[in-house]
């Protein structure tokens, strides 16, 4: 009787370890399939765009308003506010750059909207930031 309860618990380990394997390959291929769409879904840029900036600073400070949103987001999950990540969510994957504004002072204010055709604007505002290049790098001085 001893060994047979010595090879239950043995197999039920083994199954635990498989199971647990293949959840963490599957958690894994899902993180990284995330990260790919959420890399190539950079915010569109408006049309006018202050000239001095390079096509390269453009994608950079799209993707620094797209970490904000997605910092803001689990941040509202590890507080608990779920309806504010899954909302949050959402607008990580549709907001746009509406305004894009030289300050002449080496700061860029930077308006993010979510299109929506039913609300009275045309748009939800989602975010509004002040960004600057500092050391080489855009960094988010305010959002408002």
């Amino acid at each position: 009787m001893g060994g047979r309860v010595k090879r239950t618990t043995a197999f039920r380990q083994s199954h635990y370890l498989v199971h647990g394997r293949f959840l963490l390959i599957l958690v894994a291929v899902l993180a990284v399939g995330v990260l790919l769409l959420w890399h190539c879904l950079l915010p569109d840029n408006p049309t006018p765009i202050p000239g001095s900036l390079t096509e390269r600073d453009k994608q950079r400070i799209g993707a620094l308003c797209r970490r904000y949103t997605l910092r803001y987001s689990l941040d509202k999950l590890r507080s608990g506010e779920f309806g504010w990540f899954f909302r949050s969510v959402q607008v990580l994957f549709k907001q746009k750059i509406d305004r894009f504004i030289d300050d002449e002072d080496g700061t860029y204010r930077i308006y993010v909207v979510v299109y929506d055709k039913q609300a009275s604007d045309g748009f939800n505002p989602w975010a509004r930031h002040q960004v600057a290049m500092t050391n080489g790098h855009w960094k988010i001085l305010r959002s408002y």
